[in-house]
């Protein structure tokens, strides 16, 4: 980048004091010179935002009066790409576009149980022109003192229609196990509105509410009940390599059951990063002799596909 924007300064400066160009006032104004026309350009097509507004800003300090023409050419850039981005949307069937991100660590556990576990992790995502798929799923696994496999699954796969950049109608289907918590098994059904309330820059979070169905195999006793389920997704990029995340779902019942969990993630080298999460699991009315209270701090290597 950097000699990039070298060879172009030097390119563009007697250009620029030569070459003029007529403008709706009537005036003239500096054209806007070739090298520096090819480096935004090649900018504005990488599609990195981060990118484009440092040469954006070089070019228009360097080329005064040129500032609507490089505006132009960046936005009919970007208007060609989102074109071409909606045109393979549309091409592609169920199995394309999917990204994905898979786990290895290891957590602690307190609350019901003190434990340290080998963690493994899979997210998928696909993003279509109106539909959104999501699945995923995480594994915590020890040996306890009694010699006996002590396993927390939690696992979900969820699709939303997109009425809008913000609107979306979502369905979802989860399966939990945690015997430390009393929880041989549940499933949850559950599908209503979303609605994304912030979007654009570093942000992005995403409300979601609708009725739910659960079924709950306790240690002692099996709950069937109708419930309603609040979600709540956010994201903030703090740099190019790092994000921080929190994502909370409440169900509401007879006895309600809170998840929430806070991660930083941050990228090393190529696909590879760190993940460091901790998640906080609040059951309103658990199982006799057991505590509401869960919590769980994962640290674990993480390879994005």
């Amino acid at each position: 980048m950097r000699l990039i924007l070298s060879a172009a300064c030097l390119a563009v400066m007697p250009a620029a004091s030569s070459a003029t160009a007529p403008t709706a006032a009537g005036t003239t104004a500096p054209a806007l010179p070739d090298p520096v026309r090819a480096m935004v350009e090649a900018a504005a097509h990488t599609g990195d935002k981060a990118k484009i507004d440092v040469v954006v800003a070089f070019a228009k300090q360097t080329n005064r009066g040129a500032e609507a023409e490089i505006d132009r050419i960046v936005a009919e850039i970007a208007a060609i790409r989102a074109a071409e981005h909606q045109a393979k949307l549309a091409e592609a069937d169920y199995f394309d576009n999917w990204k994905g991100r898979g786990q290895l660590g290891a957590s602690h556990a307190t609350g019901n149980s003190e434990l340290t576990s080998l963690t493994f992790g899979l997210n998928l995502q696909r993003d279509g022109l109106d539909w959104r798929h999501r699945a995923d799923a995480i594994l915590d696994i020890t040996d306890n003192r009694n010699g006996k496999d002590q396993q927390r699954i939690l696992a979900g796969y969820q699709i939303d229609y997109k009425f809008s950049d913000r609107l979306y109608s979502w369905g979802r289907v989860e399966y939990e196990r945690n015997r430390e918590a009393g929880i041989r098994r549940r499933f949850a059904e559950s599908a209503g509105i979303g609605w994304r309330a912030v979007q654009g820059g570093p942000f992005r979070w995403d409300l979601e509410a609708g009725p739910a169905l659960r079924q709950t195999r306790f240690d002692s006793h099996s709950e069937n009940s109708v419930a309603g389920r609040g979600a709540s997704r956010f994201a903030w990029d703090l740099s190019g390599v790092t994000r921080f995340t929190n994502d909370t779902a409440l169900f509401v019942d007879d006895a309600a059951s809170l998840s929430n969990t806070a991660a930083l993630t941050s990228k090393m080298f190529g696909s590879i990063g760190t993940r460091l999460s901790y998640n906080l699991g609040w059951e309103e009315d658990p199982p006799a002799g057991l505590k509401r209270l869960d919590t769980t701090t994962r640290v674990t290597l993480v390879y994005d596909f």
